[in-house]
């Protein structure tokens, strides 16, 4: 019989570790799919009646509020959900690590694979279902960028992720840290509203949030004509990119053991 590479039992390991979260998540009916989806579309709807309710428009500028909202909301839900489930990878399948092919890596790649489909899929469904009732553009106007902006997200969150699934361990108090930090990133990335009104100097201190960044020009690269806030640009989620990453392997490398054993 030949023997597997490490290659291959890796990925037979991740592929083992997804279909387990997928029917963790999904709970193994079709509810558990419908409330994936419908939840986010729920939460859209509600964004939109408070919005309506407070100002009386639908609209963002020269924008439809549901897209502006969206195509915001979607991205950062990405990074955050990310950020979290990578950081409980570890603790959620402790058990698993009886056995010697299963590592800490392959659980929190596993988790990043399952979230980026899901919040993918979200987003198809969510723009397919504005576009069915008369709201354009739905298709963006550059696809490669959108893309670029959703892989250096799924980065940053995913690194961050594996960087603070090695500190809980250490500081378990770090995960409420991260989860009481979700809410004012969310709004201080303007997935809500837009920060073009904002003060300079109050902006210059945001353009250090690398989400807003991102999430800008996400918005940029889907709508045509919108104005990016000036200072936005691609040079600093790379940098938080790589530094995250850099801290996060070499934390992983010497705290492996610790991990599979804590």
């Amino acid at each position: 019989m030949k023997r597997r590479s490490s290659w291959q039992i890796q990925k037979a390991v991740v592929f083992a570790l997804l279909m387990r979260e997928i029917k963790t998540r999904f709970g193994g009916n079709l509810a558990g799919v419908v409330w994936v989806l419908g939840a986010p579309l729920l939460q859209l709807a509600v964004l939109v009646w408070i919005n309506t309710m407070l100002r009386g428009r639908l609209t963002r500028g020269s924008f439809e509020f549901p897209l502006f909202l969206l195509i915001g909301m979607v991205p950062y839900q990405l990074f955050k959900g990310l950020w979290v489930q990578v950081m409980n990878s570890v603790s959620a399948n402790r058990g698993l690590f009886g056995f010697k092919q299963v590592k800490p890596i392959d659980t929190m790649v596993a988790r990043t694979v399952l979230e980026t489909c899901i919040d993918s899929l979200v987003l198809v469904v969510a723009m397919a279902v504005l576009g069915r009732i008369g709201y354009a553009p739905v298709v963006p106007l550059d696809a490669f960028a959108v893309m670029a902006c959703i892989l250096l997200l799924v980065l940053l969150g995913m690194g961050l992720g594996v960087l603070s699934a090695v500190i809980v361990e250490v500081l378990p108090r770090w995960q409420l840290f991260v989860q009481l930090l979700a809410m004012p990133l969310y709004l201080l990335s303007g997935i809500i509203f837009s920060l073009h009104g904002f003060p300079q100097e109050m902006v210059s201190l945001l353009l250090w949030n690398p989400v807003l960044h991102l999430v800008e020009l996400c918005r940029a690269a889907w709508l045509p004509g919108y104005s990016l806030l000036p200072g936005v640009n691609w040079t600093l989620p790379l940098a938080w990119i790589i530094v995250v990453w850099t801290l996060a392997l070499n934390l992983y490398w010497l705290r492996r053991r610790k991990l599979v054993m804590s």
